[in-house]
C-alpha cells in the first residue's frame, strides 16, 4: 500500500512571511519543486490580523513560487482550529508557523490540540541575526526551527540551550536563492543603469538618518543623470508590512521635495516583486534587508550602508566583514561593492548538505507514527503566556504601566 504524501500546512500573517512560505514549499533552486519530493499537498493559509497583506502584496509575495493568489486560504483565528481538524486523516502532518512570534505561538498551541499532533516547524523570512531569546520563546513549542546559515544555526542552538528547549535547529538555504555556487559579480559599474534602494522597516530608526539616505540617493542620481534610482518599498500607503515603520520613505521623500532639498522626480518610489528590479544593469543598496541576499544571488553589486554603524541595533551583524560596507559618500559616488567569496561561503550561500524536504518527510512520518515528543510543560507555559498577553491587551493602560514598572524592578533585583 502506497503511503500518501505528507500534508503540510503553512500559516502566515504578513507579506514577508507569506513570500518565505511560498518559496519554501515551492522548493529552492537546489532542491527542485515540492512535487518532486511528494509534498504536492502543501497548503498556504493566511490569517486575518492587523498586518494582513493587500491583494497586490499577496500577488507580489507569490511571484516566482509554485503558488498563485487562488491557492491562498484566508482564515480567522476562530476558524483556524476547525480548519485543521477538517483536513481529514487526523489533520496535517506538518504545520509551518511562517508568521511573527505571537502568531506562531497561537498556531502551534492550536495544532497541539489535534488528536494526532503534527510536527511544528518555524523559521524567519530572512537574515535571522542577531538571535533573540524572545523570538524563540514564542516558538518554544516547535519541533524544529529553520536557520539559513551555519552562523545562525550556532546562535539559535545557544539560545535553545539557555532556554532548555529541545527544538532542533535545521539549516536550509533561503528558498529565495537560486544559485548553486557562491555567486560572482556579474555586472560592471559601466553597465549599470539602475540603483535600487531596499528599505528595512525597523532600521535605521531615526528620521534624520533616513533623510540622509534619501539625500545620498539623490546625490547618486545627480552624478549619474541617465540612471534610474528606485526606492523599492514593500508597502504602499494604506498597506501593512511585517514590522511597523515610524518614518516611511515615500512620506519623507515627499517632504524633502516640498522643502526643495531633493528635486521632484529625481527618485522613484515603486512596489511589487523585487525580482522585477534586479535586472542585469542594476545594483542594490540597503541598511539591512534580505533583498541584499537576492541581489547577491543575481550577481549584482550590493552595498550595506554602514554610515550609522554595523551592529546588533541596526541588524547588520551578519554583514560585518563581508566587504559590502558602504558609506553614504561612497553611495553617492556610485562605488557599490560585492561581498568576499569567503563570506558568501560562510553566510547564506553554503552548499546544502541535505534537502530540507527530506527532514520534513521524516518529521511527517514521526507524526503519523506517534513518535513526536509530548509538549507537556512547554504547552502549559505557552498557554499561560498567551493568557497573560490577552489580559494585558484588555487591561487599562495605567494598570499595564504599573505592572511593567513592578516587573522591571523585580528583574533588576534578581540580577543583583
Amino acid at each position: 500500500m502506497l503511503t500518501p504524501p505528507p500534508t503540510i500546512v503553512s500559516v502566515s500573517d504578513s507579506e514577508s512571511y507569506l513570500k518565505w512560505a511560498a518559496r519554501l514549499l515551492s522548493g529552492s533552486g537546489t532542491e527542485g519543486p515540492a512535487s518532486a519530493h511528494g509534498l504536492q499537498r502543501g497548503q498556504l493559509w493566511l490569517l486575518h490580523n492587523p498586518i494582513l497583506p493587500s491583494a497586490a502584496q499577496i500577488e507580489a509575495a507569490l511571484a516566482g513560487s509554485a503558488f498563485g493568489p487562488g491557492d491562498v486560504r484566508l482564515l480567522s483565528f476562530a476558524e483556524f482550529p476547525a480548519a485543521l481538524r477538517a483536513l481529514g486523516d487526523g489533520g496535517p502532518d506538518v504545520v509551518v508557523g511562517a508568521a511573527t512570534g505571537p502568531v506562531v505561538e497561537r498556531v502551534f498551541a492550536a495544532a497541539a490540540t489535534l488528536p494526532r499532533r503534527p510536527a511544528l516547524i518555524s523559521g524567519l523570512p530572512g537574515v535571522g541575526l542577531p538571535a533573540r531569546e524572545k523570538g524563540m520563546r514564542f516558538r518554544a513549542l516547535g519541533d524544529a526551527f529553520i536557520a539559513h546559515s551555519y552562523a545562525e544555526q550556532a546562535a539559535y542552538q545557544e539560545i535553545c540551550r539557555q532556554l532548555d528547549l529541545p527544538t532542533r535547529i535545521l539549516v536550509n538555504r533561503l528558498p529565495l536563492l537560486r544559485s548553486t555556487e557562491p555567486p560572482r559579480r556579474r555586472s560592471q559599474d559601466e553597465e549599470r543603469r539602475c540603483l535600487v534602494f531596499a528599505p528595512q522597516a525597523k532600521v535605521p530608526a531615526e528620521r534624520a538618518q533616513r533623510e540622509a539616505i534619501l539625500k545620498a540617493l539623490a546625490g547618486y542620481a545627480a552624478a549619474f543623470p541617465g540612471h534610474r534610482v528606485i526606492v523599492k518599498v514593500r508597502a504602499l500607503a494604506g498597506e501593512q508590512q511585517t514590522h511597523h515603520e515610524e518614518y516611511a520613505y515615500p512620506v519623507l521623500l515627499a517632504e524633502l521635495e516640498r522643502r526643495g532639498e531633493i528635486p521632484a522626480g529625481r527618485l522613484e518610489v515603486a512596489a511589487g516583486p523585487l525580482s522585477d528590479y534586479l535586472t542585469a544593469d542594476a545594483a542594490l543598496v540597503t541598511v539591512s534587508s534580505t533583498a541584499a541576499l537576492e541581489s547577491i544571488d543575481a550577481g549584482l553589486p550590493t552595498g550595506i550602508i554602514s554610515e550609522f554603524g554595523m551592529n546588533e541595533e541596526l541588524l547588520t551583524l551578519a554583514f560585518r566583514g563581508s566587504g559590502m560596507e558602504l558609506s553614504l559618500a561612497e553611495l553617492a559616488a556610485g562605488r557599490i561593492p560585492f561581498p568576499h567569496t569567503r563570506w558568501l561561503e560562510d553566510n547564506y550561500f553554503h552548499q546544502q548538505p541535505e534537502p530540507l524536504f527530506a527532514e520534513l518527510e521524516r518529521l511527517a512520518a514521526d507524526s503519523r507514527a506517534g513518535r513526536l515528543a509530548p509538549l507537556g510543560s512547554r504547552l502549559r507555559a505557552s498557554r499561560f503566556r498567551m493568557l497573560r498577553a490577552e489580559a494585558r491587551l484588555r487591561a487599562p493602560k495605567p494598570v499595564v504601566r504599573t505592572y511593567q514598572a513592578v516587573a522591571g524592578t523585580v528583574r533588576r533585583l534578581r540580577a543583583r
